[in-house]
C-alpha cells in the first residue's frame, strides 16, 4: 500500500514538472511592433526638385513617382547625346562604304595597301565614336531616370524631408526625401534569453498577439542585444490599425 502511495506521488511529482517545463516554454514575452523594411529614400543625381507627393501616413504603390527634379537640363543632355550620336552613325555608314569602295578595288589591284589600311582606320575610328556616342545616350536616359524618385515597393510614407526647391547635392551626403517602410507588413521585437534564443527557429511560425487579435508571425531574425539578453524579430502581416509603437505578445511554441 505504501509503495503504491509512494509511486503515484513520483509520477504527479514528474507529470508536475513536465508541466511547469511545458508553460516555461510555451510563455508568452512581451512586445513592441515596429516598422518593417524601413528606407531613406534619397535622389542619386544632383539638381533642384520640381515637385514632390505623398505625405506621412500614406499609402502607396511600387512605382509610384514621389519626387522629381527640375528635368530641363537632363532632357537636353539625351538631346545633345542623342544628335552627336546621328552624325557619327551617319560617319560610320561613310566609313563602312568606303572600306566597303576600297576593299573592291584592293581586290582588283587598283588600290594599295596603304589605301585599304587607311580605310580600315578611318572604319575603326568611326565604330569606336559610334559607341562611345550610344553610351552617351544611355548614360544621359539613365540620369534623367534617376532624376525621379518612385516608390521601391509598396508603401507606407514615414515622413517627408523634401519639398520643392530643394538643392540636391548628391556628391555630398545624401539627402533624404522620404522615409518609408513596407505597408503590407510589420516586425514585433521582444527580449529573450540565452535559453530561449537557443531553442527559437529561424522561419518558424510563432503566434503574435495584438489587441483582441492572433496572429501567425515568421522568426526573421534573433540578434545578441545588452547585458547577454537576445531581441527576437518576428514579422507578420499588417492590417489598417496596425502602427509601430504599439505593445504586443510573442508566444514561443
Amino acid at each position: 500500500m505504501i509503495e503504491k502511495k509512494i509511486a503515484s506521488c513520483r509520477l504527479m511529482a514528474a507529470f508536475a514538472l513536465s508541466l511547469a517545463a511545458s508553460f516555461a516554454w510555451a510563455a508568452e514575452y512581451p512586445a513592441v511592433l515596429d516598422w518593417s523594411g524601413r528606407v531613406v529614400l534619397t535622389l542619386p543625381v544632383s539638381g533642384v526638385l520640381a515637385s514632390v507627393s505623398g505625405q506621412a501616413g500614406q499609402a502607396v504603390k511600387k512605382g509610384e513617382l514621389l519626387a522629381s527634379l527640375e528635368p530641363t537640363l537632363f532632357k537636353a543632355s539625351v538631346a545633345e547625346a542623342r544628335a552627336d550620336m546621328d552624325r557619327l552613325a551617319e560617319e560610320h555608314a561613310d566609313a563602312q562604304r568606303d572600306l566597303d569602295r576600297v576593299r573592291e578595288l584592293y581586290a582588283r589591284t587598283v588600290a594599295s595597301t596603304t589605301e585599304l589600311d587607311a580605310a580600315k582606320l578611318r572604319f575603326a575610328r568611326a565604330n569606336a565614336g559610334l559607341a562611345a556616342a550610344q553610351a552617351r545616350v544611355e548614360r544621359t536616359r539613365r540620369l534623367l531616370a534617376e532624376s525621379e524618385l518612385h516608390a521601391p515597393f509598396d508603401a507606407l510614407i514615414l515622413s517627408r524631408q523634401g519639398e520643392p526647391g530643394l538643392v540636391i547635392a548628391s556628391q555630398c551626403a545624401p539627402t533624404a526625401v522620404f522615409t518609408v517602410a513596407r505597408a503590407d507588413e510589420l516586425v514585433a521585437r521582444s527580449s529573450i534569453d540565452a535559453a530561449q534564443a537557443a531553442r527559437v527557429v529561424l522561419g518558424g511560425v510563432v503566434e503574435v498577439s495584438v489587441a483582441d487579435a492572433n496572429l501567425k508571425g515568421r522568426v526573421q531574425a534573433v540578434s545578441l542585444g545588452a547585458e547577454r539578453r537576445y531581441t527576437l524579430e518576428v514579422a507578420l502581416p499588417r492590417s489598417a490599425n496596425m502602427y509601430a509603437g504599439q505593445s504586443a505578445s510573442i508566444r514561443l511554441p
